[in-house]
């Protein structure tokens, strides 16, 4: 019965094996153009917010005054912060179509075993922190890494909503609409054309520049290679998020400690 039914089955309606995948990179999902895109929404809705708090903090003055005020520290805080909800919003609705969550790996930790993922990750990380501290102290001195946020949140008032406000936009929204956008987004999608290597380079490049400080690029582009290794070896977008909210943290109590 069982071989009458295979002859008379079209070979097309056989269930068909399925194709070794290379993590994400063989599925539809994500692209290249449509993950910029999400990128490019991040740092407009950054600047949407920051005008919007400017002109509320100034009580709708004209915009030649909200132009002097553009380095304001609180709204640029609070803008981080509305414009990373927001964000975080509309993507969620877009991951939740079409198993996009599965494919990259936000809904698990992957598949190497956690001890020896946090093994690697750790060494991953304190490599990073080796690279940043040479290039800090022989290659840029009296340059600070990051001083321009640093500066940022040493003006702002430590009033308890806006500490809230900072642990959030830092620790927090941050390390989560970072590792999508440039790990489970574009170094994914890059990877479809390009060896993993170059996917992360290119990634992390891109992750670099957009902090617009030339002379941090070399650093925060170690960083975000040790995330985006770590991210191809485990598979797992879940537990790269949690280790950039861990690093965030950390560097957030520690610049805090020392202003």
């Amino acid at each position: 019965m069982t071989d009458d039914l295979l002859v008379q089955t079209p070979i097309s309606e056989l269930p068909q094996p399925v194709a070794p995948q290379n993590g994400a990179a063989a599925t539809p999902f994500p692209k290249i153009w449509p993950s910029i895109g999400w990128i490019v929404l991040y740092f407009a809705l950054q600047g949407a917010f920051t005008a919007l708090m400017l002109a509320y903090g100034m009580g709708g003055a004209d915009p030649a005054g909200i132009k002097s005020a553009a380095e304001s520290p609180v709204a640029i805080l609070w803008g981080l912060v509305m414009a990373a909800a927001v964000q975080l919003l509309l993507m969620s609705l877009y991951l939740r179509k079409q198993g996009r969550t599965r494919l990259i790996g936000l809904d698990s930790f992957g598949h190497m075993h956690p001890l020896r993922a946090l093994g690697l990750a750790v060494v991953l990380v304190v490599a990073a922190m080796i690279f940043n501290y040479v290039y800090a102290t022989y290659v840029i001195p009296g340059i600070g890494m990051q001083e321009d946020m640093a500066k940022m949140l040493a003006a702002i008032p430590r009033t308890p909503l806006n500490i809230i406000a900072g642990f959030t936009a830092i620790a927090i929204a941050a390390p989560l609409v970072e590792e999508l956008l440039f790990r489970g987004f574009l170094q994914n999608a890059i990877a479809k054309y390009v060896p993993i290597w170059a996917a992360i380079l290119l990634s992390s490049l891109l992750f670099a520049s957009v902090h617009l400080q030339p002379y941090a690029i070399p650093g925060l582009m170690s960083l975000s290679i040790a995330f985006g290794y770590l991210y191809h070896r485990t598979g797992s977008l879940r537990m790269n998020i949690l280790l950039h909210m861990a690093n965030n943290a950390f560097a957030l109590l520690i610049t805090q400690s020392i202003s």
